[in-house]
């Protein structure tokens, strides 16, 4: 899959969620003929990422904005390589068990974040859960009036639920993006399709240290179209930093990583990968 590594087979796939999953159809989506498993959180995906195992995880939504947990993972587990990414539109469903008038909305705070408006105009209360299947699976157990959950199609089936509004994200646009995530090793060669190469770096702790390495990348023209940064545990007001950076077919990276490392105090290569469409 990878133009920057090379896994073993792929027997089965792990996401983090319940059956019903927007992660369990980005998962199927990409591994039609293998098994699909979920698991409870992203440690748990992470810590069962091995040999015959690929993971597929959300590392960012065009609404709700990163999922620092799964790059702080990555960062965690060197032994992991990013070896593709998928955009998968999300279409969010308001679901019920009933027919009262619903009042709450069970669901992913990501998924509640991206429907607020929504929610807000019907007076609807958001209520967090851990993943958007398992509050359509609490829903149609309990069957309390007025609860409903914020899901998708394939959940509403699983599920036995009603489908009480469509569409219900703020904007049409709203989708996620998922990384494969395998064990295998890093090849950095130049890739003959438009590339993406993911990384992560702590700066020196020091004035301009950030615009040196945005200098860098400016210098040999190529698009961020990620950057975000993270506290770093036990030191405090220091961050590390997680990038995306576009190449074009044939970009030899290594200049760029040889350039880094020489001004940053670490510096990490999660991938380098096919570069998905977004739309």
């Amino acid at each position: 899959m990878g133009v920057g590594g090379h896994p073993a087979e792929v027997l089965e796939v792990l996401y983090q969620g319940e059956p019903g999953a927007y992660s369990e159809e980005a998962a199927q989506r990409l591994f039609p003929r293998i098994p699909a498993t979920g698991r409870p959180t992203f440690a748990a995906a992470f810590a069962d990422i091995e040999a015959g195992r690929a993971a597929v995880l959300p590392v960012e939504n065009s609404l709700g904005g990163v999922v620092q947990e799964v790059s702080d993972l990555l960062w965690a587990h060197p032994e992991v390589v990013v070896l593709g990414e998928h955009f998968l539109p999300v279409r969010h469903l308001l679901l019920t068990a009933t027919p009262a008038p619903v009042r709450r909305a069970l669901s992913h705070p990501q998924a509640l974040a991206q429907c607020a408006g929504f929610l807000a105009a019907r007076r609807i209360e958001p209520v967090p859960h851990s993943d958007t299947a398992g509050a359509a699976r609490w829903v149609s157990e309990h069957r309390l009036p007025g609860d409903a959950a914020i899901a998708s199609a394939a959940a509403a089936a699983r599920y036995g639920l009603q489908v009480v509004a469509e569409d219900i994200a703020d904007r049409d646009s709203n989708r996620t993006r998922f990384l494969v995530c395998a064990p295998g090793s890093l090849r950095l060669l130049p890739a003959a399709l438009p590339a993406k190469l993911s990384l992560g770096f702590v700066t020196a702790h020091r004035p301009g240290a950030l615009a040196a390495v945005l200098l860098e990348c400016s210098q040999r023209g190529l698009n961020l179209s990620r950057l975000d940064s993270r506290p770093i545990p036990d030191l405090p007001f220091e961050y590390r930093f997680y990038a995306d950076v576009e190449l074009d077919p044939g970009e030899d990276c290594s200049p760029l990583l040889t350039a880094l490392a020489a001004i940053t105090a670490e510096l990490r290569v999660f991938g380098l990968y096919p570069r998905a469409p977004s739309s």
